[in-house]
């Protein structure tokens, strides 16, 4: 089963507000996202796609009669997704249109349902990155009508909201995550960076080798001295020996590649879909390729060694040594 994944992000200026305004209506260029995609993002309630802070500050104008710090948070961003499985997709694998679904529904009901529905003030519905996901802002304003973001989400609510929103997301197989889990969440740009980084390993990993089959290497041919057959046969199979052993070593190496390959996987799951594809593509293939280039680096060294001595050998014999 896949898992429910809500996090939330504390708009802590109007600056940080109007940020985020413009990065979830795709008002300035956004690198993880598609700028043609197939199912159109959605806006549920601000229509108007007014700034965050705006609208904020429109909302505590209505309920809260108490005077606002300049410091305190007047609005919080809730992100609200599942883990990529669990989204029914085509067959090229690109999620399909949920605008209009009981999944988008569901969440919006959740959230107006827990933290009033006036107090949500925006409500959208992203479709050109991988996996659907809701950017949801919501005005933290207590039962009694104070403006605390201290007192809505704390350590306890957080957990609960956890549960709660698992329990609402069931009915689409999603299930909550390990409780108490170590995992650290990171903030959604920063997790943007490291997949984006990740693919680009696993890009520069899986780009395919040309397989290149290794020949035995042969010395060329001497001119006549005594023993010269055996000498060759004997270095020849010496140098070949050296080889394999250093093609051996290539392979292991080329199997610590793939180990790190899987840990990318685990980590960004773009890349964990190219890894399936890698693991068919890599096999011994650049394994060979680099062996090979190192057996061409050892035959000419072998060559200029052998030169080297073949020439003392011609003088001392033609000097009676």
């Amino acid at each position: 089963m896949a898992y429910a994944i809500i996090r939330i992000a504390k708009l802590t200026s109007q600056a940080h507000a109007h940020n985020a305004t413009t990065h979830n209506y795709r008002q300035h260029e956004v690198s993880n996202a598609d700028p043609t995609p197939q199912h159109p993002n959605r806006e549920y309630l601000n229509h108007e796609k007014t700034d965050y802070w705006t609208l904020a500050e429109a909302r505590i104008a209505e309920v809260v009669t108490r005077k606002v710090r300049g410091d305190q948070v007047r609005a919080v961003e809730v992100i609200m997704t599942g883990s990529p499985e669990g989204f029914i997709r085509d067959k090229e694998g690109r999620a399909v249109d949920y605008s209009k679904s009981k999944w988008a529904g569901d969440n919006l009901r959740f959230l107006q349902e827990k933290y009033g529905e006036k107090n949500v003030v925006s409500f959208t519905l992203h479709q050109d990155e991988k996996t659907p996901h809701v950017h949801a802002v919501i005005v933290p304003i207590t039962p009694d009508g104070r403006l605390s973001a201290k007192d809505t989400f704390t350590r306890q609510s957080l957990r609960e909201l956890q549960t709660e929103y698992a329990q609402a997301m069931a009915p689409h197989k999603f299930e909550r995550g390990i409780e108490h889990s170590q995992a650290e969440h990171q903030p959604m740009r920063r997790q943007y960076t490291q997949e984006a980084v990740q693919a680009r390993k696993v890009a520069e990993l899986s780009k395919p080798a040309a397989a290149i089959e290794r020949e035995p290497f042969t010395l060329p041919d001497l001119p006549r001295l005594v023993g010269r057959d055996e000498w060759k046969t004997t270095q020849e199979a010496r140098i070949n020996a050296e080889i394999a052993a250093r093609m051996a070593q290539v392979q292991a190496q080329e199997r610590e590649r793939m180990e790190k390959l899987a840990e990318l996987a685990q980590v960004s799951t773009a890349a964990a879909e190219q890894v399936k594809t890698l693991q068919k593509q890599l096999g011994t293939s650049e394994g060979l390729k680099q062996g090979h280039y190192g057996a061409l680096q050892t035959k000419t060294q072998e060559e200029g060694i052998l030169s080297q001595g073949y020439d003392r050998t011609a003088v001392r014999y033609v000097q009676g040594a």
